[in-house]
């Protein structure tokens, strides 16, 4: 079965398919490697941090119409 014309394409089609290059972000690459490693390893703990800071910056660009758009979004659900 190893000699057959099928098998030696479908063997060369999935070499083809498996062997991807290393994928870059262009010149964010380094940044891309240094940061995954910490969303990979404590997904909650980041989301978290991004939240709170997120919520922050939205409060110092809003004010306190972040609290009257939170209760309209809360009375929806």
């Amino acid at each position: 079965m190893k000699d057959g014309k099928t098998y030696q394409l479908m063997v060369a089609k999935m070499r083809e398919v498996s062997l991807v290059p290393p994928q870059t972000i262009g010149p964010f690459t380094g940044v891309y490697k240094r940061i995954v490693p910490f969303f990979k390893f404590s997904p909650w703990r980041s989301a978290a941090l991004i939240s709170f800071f997120t919520t922050v910056i939205l409060y110092f660009m809003l004010g306190s119409t972040l609290v009257k758009i939170a209760s309209i979004l809360q009375f929806g659900f």
